[in-house]
């Protein structure tokens, strides 16, 4: 059906993925892979619904706690029952659950101690992260299959699970897989479900489609996917927008007030 581009690779979280061609993502494997193999999409929305009350549940318990330094934050999450991901960053404790999706306690510093004021969940709102997988296949997509994408595949579903492509090595496409196809110079990417497929967006990592259109595209405000797809907008739409991304970002996670740590001694 296609002819191969390129086999199993693991060599750098980017690329850029050509146009009339199509790429197949399956989760690395690991201890914890298991539980992500095979679920729905919807169940993994639950699953992040039920890790972000945790998170904010936890938040409010240690509300009047003090810490000497991040580490002790860290036991204290252990003991909770967080899995706790090691980080450099001073200000972030980084939790993880078994569907390898990763939060922020977000960490206050003072005079000697330290102190949980809040949490970042906003990773949450796409559970299924780029990260967490490894492209396995890359082909050409043949011009007669170009006009109708979910015909595509079903037609990759199909071929993947019984006679494969040559230099695949990856495991039979099935749920949780991902699957990106670029059309038209157009690019979206589609999770497998137990039936059919579902359009996912911001799984490719930022950047990917932008190195490709940069060099072509008069407004770098429209770096979608599509080559020149938009005049560019005045100054007074650009300010307008900019003023209202600042107005919706200006909390972006839960806080708790600053605690008066005065008495503590030094």
């Amino acid at each position: 059906m296609s002819e191969t581009i390129a086999a199993r690779d693991h060599d750098k979280p980017r690329f850029i993925l050509p146009d009339n061609t199509f790429a197949i993502f399956q989760l690395k494997a690991g201890d914890d892979y298991h539980h992500l193999r095979f679920s729905s999409l919807k169940e993994l929305n639950k699953q992040s619904a039920r890790f972000r009350a945790r998170i904010h549940d936890e938040v409010v318990k240690l509300y009047d706690m003090v810490f000497l330094d991040k580490s002790e934050v860290e036991k204290h999450l252990e003991a909770d029952g967080f899995h706790v991901i090691p980080t450099d960053e001073v200000d972030k404790a980084v939790v993880q659950d078994e569907f390898l999706q990763r939060s922020h306690f977000i960490i206050g510093n003072g005079d000697r101690c330290c102190w949980v004021e809040g949490c970042d969940t906003r990773s949450l709102d796409n559970p299924v992260h780029f990260e967490n997988y490894d492209r396995v296949y890359t082909g050409s997509i043949p011009s007669e299959k170009m006009g109708d994408p979910e015909a595509f595949l079903e037609n990759i579903f199909a071929q993947f699970n019984t006679t494969y492509a040559e230099g695949y090595t990856g495991r039979s496409v099935s749920v949780s897989d991902v699957i990106a196809l670029r059309m038209n110079e157009k690019a979206a990417c589609y999770f497998v479900e137990p039936f059919g497929f579902q359009e996912i967006p911001d799984f490719l990592p930022e950047n990917h489609l932008k190195n490709a259109e940069i060099s072509v595209e008069d407004d770098y405000d429209m770096i979608d996917g599509i080559i020149n797809n938009g005049e560019k907008r005045s100054i007074r739409e650009e300010l307008s927008e900019y003023h209202n991304m600042i107005e919706a970002y200006s909390h972006p996670f839960p806080t708790i007030e600053k605690k008066d740590h005065s008495d503590l001694e030094h």
